[in-house]
């Protein structure tokens, strides 16, 4: 025997040596399953409703119920009129209700309350209760408001910035079962009264006076587990342990009390919150020997050795091929314990009981309740994130689109399109905090509209538009990156409880309802079983081939009883799925080149570079292009690793009949972060853009000097570093350092440039952020490279389309 040690998830790996044969086993560790130990119980995540999966064993979880939710899979609704708390259970999370933020609480709060304790000698002892502040810095200024208990007292403290102010009531009377607070703050002096005894005050040093706090206000517990995260001097060890009701609060002191939440009562989101009085045990018959948990709302059974399932009922778990009878998931399905026995988690492409059916998937169907969810690879969104799709929700919550920094709780940047009672949300994070717009209007929950939203964020700038009504976001200041590395997830995510706790206003739930269209930045993604690397139980919204785009310009699609379907064209268009152009069917185009149809049944030749003539079947010279604004080149710099990139030099001769348009771009053009040295006009003015990394310097336009009119114009750019001079017909008409800082000196322009536009199927106002919006109309010639002494020979380095000879 031959023993490894590989290290992703600290497993071992044993091979054995045969004559005739090898075999090999990963020893895994603790909560890891699978052939390479690349499994834990929450990626097979039973839980329902937004619960939080704790992995229990390498195919058990235990989930933690959603405000308003209990059972073992949370599958249950709970009405919650007293809420109970059971502070921190076995994993380290804390139950917990956050209610949206309180504004005005700047000057004057005060909160009354009731609370009864369970019989536990740490109910008291280090505990928190109520908690409104940012999230600890390490640093003594946080400000805070903190409610606790500690060594049988409460302790109320606050702190505006300059220092902490802690007010604390004698012991309690354990005599009394429902206990009152009532407790505030008016600018520096707050206020403590406990039950019947006398009322206590105290003050903070410093000279502030008002409260910096616009965050949820948390009874109970805290949804981050650790107290570290809290701020200096508000930290409590264990979340309350009882039950907390009756709160109300008032911002003046001439006002009447209200209750917490928006509606009144209702809380944004929680975590394992019981009902006062009500023990969900009750309805949990752990077998052989088994203890059951009662943590909140959340419960399961704690097995002794030897067994396992979620009611210790098993020796061997229904999932382990050992089972008798063995588990029936078809091949690649994954088996997830219930329960009651099993389920199937069906990849893309299958569906039925045990994932046995095939299914084609045209417009994909999900169902939160089944954890659906798609994912897509990363797309370039960094300085820029555009999402347009096309949805029909069934339920008023769930993800939409979500991509990250990191998948899990502490996920950095991050961008979340979400429905949230019925409203459409957009969150995202770019280092500086969570910012969140919401459409003015509910989307409809009965299957009966197809609702479209475009969403996103330029620079820091958010816009969300719920069927073309649109809210922006007017930020002054930010930053201005998204920096995210996971897939893209669609209608939902592969594990809910590794979603940032800031991307969704209550628990992550998966969306429900049927989408039918998605583009990101202007690169439609193919919603199928093919198109899509990876997701889980997704099905087709109506069950037939028949989808949204399956059929092209404006043809009907009717499905066949054999699974297939069947394209109705328009007059003007034929193909199996209406997307050849009737005119273009019998083309003699030459050459390679397009086919385009033009009026009625005639069409017209797309010719490739060097090509012209109707039927692009004659040589054309290249010496003087001219372009239609539909046209480029792509120029391939065959001297690219000869090059200098910290000394670029370009020049070039150009004649224009548009205003408009983009004339040159020096650069990849693939991705937001390409470098890249761009020239045009804007509204006759000429412009050049440079991006040596960052985008740090602005577009520089010459607004003083107009260039139209059929007449040659000659632009010379010289980028020394970050040093630009530019030349205007031969004189001088910049001279300017683009960053003084140097951060970045070298144009990397991938060897490519790029003239009149881009390929025919790309939008110039989409590859260039807005830069420009059109092609180039007019004529080009004389190009020049660095220090080349002979101009670029385009045939022998270049490919394009519909580019004319410019001496005709």
């Amino acid at each position: 025997m031959v023993h490894f040690h590989l290290w992703p998830n600290d497993f071992s790996l044993y091979v054995y040596s045969f004559s005739d044969a090898e075999d090999w086993f990963c020893e895994c560790p603790p909560l890891y399953t699978g052939r390479l130990c690349q499994f834990n119980a929450c990626e097979r995540n039973p839980c329902g409703h937004g619960a939080t999966c704790i992995p229990k064993s390498p195919l058990e979880a235990v989930c933690l119920c959603p405000y308003g939710r209990q059972g073992l899979l949370c599958e249950e609704p709970l009405n919650i009129t007293r809420a109970r708390f059971s502070g921190s259970d076995e994993f380290g999370y804390t139950s917990f209700v956050a209610y949206s933020p309180i504004p005005s609480l700047s000057f004057f709060y005060e909160f009354k309350l009731k609370f009864t304790l369970a019989i536990n000698s740490s109910a008291v002892k280090d505990n928190l209760m109520l908690f409104a502040g940012h999230k600890g810095q390490g640093n003594a200024g946080d400000d805070f408001l903190v409610l606790g208990l500690r060594h049988g007292r409460v302790v109320h403290k606050f702190n505006l910035g300059s220092g902490v102010a802690a007010i604390v009531s004698d012991r309690l009377n354990h005599q009394i079962n429902v206990h009152t607070i009532t407790f505030g703050r008016s600018k520096k002096t707050g206020w403590l009264k406990v039950d019947g005894q006398r009322n206590r005050t105290g003050s903070t040093p410093g000279p502030l006076l008002g409260l910096n706090v616009f965050n949820q206000l948390f009874v109970g517990g805290y949804n981050e587990y650790t107290p570290e995260l809290l701020p200096l001097g508000s930290r409590f060890r264990h979340g309350f342990l009882g039950c907390i009701f009756d709160v109300q609060f008032r911002t003046r002191r001439d006002r009447k009390f209200q209750v917490l939440g928006q509606p009144s009562g209702h809380p944004a989101f929680g975590r394992s919150v019981g009902q006062c009085g009500v023990d969900p045990c009750v309805h949990v018959h752990c077998r052989n020997g088994g203890t059951c948990v009662n943590s909140g709302s959340s419960v399961y059974c704690q097995c002794p050795f030897g067994w396992k399932g979620a009611l210790c009922s098993e020796t061997v778990s229904v999932c382990d091929v050992e089972h008798s009878p063995p588990p029936l998931c078809a091949h690649g399905s994954t088996c997830i314990p219930l329960p009651n026995g099993y389920t199937c988690q069906c990849p893309l492409g299958t569906a039925g009981l045990y994932c046995e059916k095939a299914v084609a998937i045209s417009d994909p169907f999900f169902s939160s309740n089944q954890s659906s969810w798609m994912s897509f690879p990363p797309v370039s969104a960094r300085h820029r994130t555009v999402v347009q799709l096309q949805f029909q929700p069934l339920s008023p919550d769930g993800i939409l689109v979500y991509t990250a920094q990191h998948l899990g709780a502490k996920a950095g940047d991050f961008f979340c399109l979400s429905l949230t009672a019925g409203f459409v949300q957009l969150r995202y994070n770019l280092g500086d905090g969570t910012h969140v717009l919401q459409s003015v209007q509910r989307v409809d929950l009965h299957g009966r509209t197809w609702h479209t939203v475009k969403a996103g964020r330029v620079g820091h700038q958010g816009f969300l538009s719920l069927d073309n009504k649109e809210i922006r976001e007017h930020a002054t200041e930010g930053m201005t990156t998204l920096d995210v590395a996971t897939d893209i997830f669609v209608g939902g995510v592969s594990t809910l409880s590794f979603v940032s706790v800031d991307a969704t206003e209550g628990e992550p739930l998966g969306f429900t309802g049927g989408l039918r269209e998605l583009l990101i930045n202007g690169e439609e993604f193919e919603l199928t079983e093919t198109g899509a690397i990876s997701g889980a139980n997704v099905g087709d919204w109506d069950g037939t081939a028949c989808g949204y785009k399956v059929c092209h310009n404006g043809g009907r699609c009717r499905a066949s009883e054999s699974g297939s379907f069947t394209c109705l064209c328009l007059p003007s268009w034929t193909g199996s799925v209406c997307n050849q152009p009737v005119s273009c069917v019998n083309n003699i185009c030459k050459q390679g080149s397009l086919c385009a149809p033009s009026s009625g049944t005639s069409y017209r030749c797309i010719c490739p570079l060097g090509w012209g003539g109707r039927y692009c079947d004659t040589e054309i010279a290249t010496d003087t292009l001219k372009f239609v604004g539909s046209s480029y080149v792509k120029y391939q710099d065959p001297r690219y690793n000869t090059r200098n990139f910290k000394h670029t030099e370009v020049s070039f001769s150009f004649q224009t009949r548009s205003n408009d348009s983009v004339i040159m771009w020096m650069g990849r053009a693939e991705h937001d972060d390409d470098d890249y040295l761009a020239v045009g006009l804007d509204h006759g003015h000429l412009k050049i853009a440079v991006n040596l990394g960052e985008r740090l310097s602005v577009p520089i336009e010459f607004r003083n000097l107009t260039l139209c009119c059929n007449t040659w114009h000659n632009v010379s750019i010289f980028l020394n570093g970050t040093i630009i001079q530019v030349f205007l017909n031969y004189k001088r008409v910049l001279f300017h350092d683009l960053d003084p800082f140097e951060r970045y000196v070298a144009l990397n322009y991938g060897g490519q440039l790029y003239f009149g536009g881009f390929e025919l199927y790309r939008n110039v106002s989409i590859v260039t952020a807005g830069l420009f919006s059109n092609g180039f109309e007019g004529s080009l010639r004389h190009v020049y490279l660095f220090k080349d002494t002979k101009t670029l020979l385009f045939l022998n380095n270049s490919e394009g389309f519909n580019v004319y000879e410019g001496n005709e």
